[in-house]
């Protein structure tokens, strides 16, 4: 938790990053434990609340992690990916009004990165890697894409559009994002800068080294606050049906 001060308004936000775990393929376990984080950081004096990069449901590591993941019509990952998009997010749905309700009661804004899936969309529809930004009064004020999927996560997600690429006000602040790789996109990153952001949420299925110095330089290029936002895997959150490799079981 950390307070905020932008220097223009002379205003301070009390901020919070949320560094936990998903509930492994379960959407409704992991959006009442992101609302229960919520609960506790917004009592803790919290007014801009940040997760991870596809929080809900969780980020698909197994793509990295697992032997098979890209075999051509191998039917465990063909049953990963249908329960990866069953525990997907349909915004707007029912867990969208779940967050926006939370932010109306908490007084807090919120932004969070999910997968997200099309509701009743031509050939069952494509996923997205997205980012959600709720204001204090419950509205969705910004909904943006992931531009385009890094590497393996192209098996899974579809590219995004520039719609989202904007900034929003949030407790009368600027606040913006951006979801991983596009940190190293050049035009993307001025694209933003040139909107005036003051605190830029930057996320990431983990923060390691570096992603740190992205976000650092991202906010010394941006000259704004960076919050870097990650989540906490455990080797046991990989699908069993894809045979996670023995060695990742002594990480836990």
């Amino acid at each position: 938790m950390t307070p905020m001060q932008t220097k223009e308004e002379n205003r301070t936000i009390r901020v919070a990053i949320v560094q936990a775990s998903p509930v492994p393929f379960d959407l409704a376990g992991t959006l009442a434990k992101a609302l229960a984080l919520l609960e506790e950081a917004a009592r803790s004096g919290a007014q801009l609340i940040c997760f991870g990069e596809t929080f809900l449901p969780g980020y698909p590591a197994w793509l990295d992690y697992c032997p098979g993941a890209a075999l051509w019509n191998h039917p465990p990952v063909k049953e990963v990916f249908a329960e990866m998009r069953m525990n997907s997010v349909i915004v707007p749905g029912p867990e969208t009004e779940a967050l926006a309700e939370a932010a109306t009661r908490l007084q807090v804004g919120i932004v969070i990165g999910i997968s997200e899936r099309v509701r009743d969309a031509p050939g069952h529809g494509t996923l997205f890697n997205s980012l959600l930004f709720f204001g204090n009064d419950g509205s969705l004020l910004n909904h943006h894409r992931k531009l385009i999927p890094t590497y393996s996560e192209r098996m899974v997600w579809g590219q995004g559009d520039s719609a989202g690429l904007r900034t929003t006000k949030i407790h009368q602040v600027n606040v913006a994002g951006s979801i991983c790789w596009e940190h190293w996109m050049p035009l993307t990153r001025q694209h933003l800068h040139s909107l005036g952001e003051q605190i830029h949420i930057a996320v990431w299925p983990t923060v390691h080294e570096m992603h740190q110095i992205a976000s650092r330089h991202y906010a010394f290029e941006g000259r704004c606050f960076v919050l870097a936002a990650g989540q906490i895997m455990q080797a046991s959150a990989l699908p069993s049906a894809l045979s996670p490799p023995r060695a990742w079981s002594r990480i836990l």
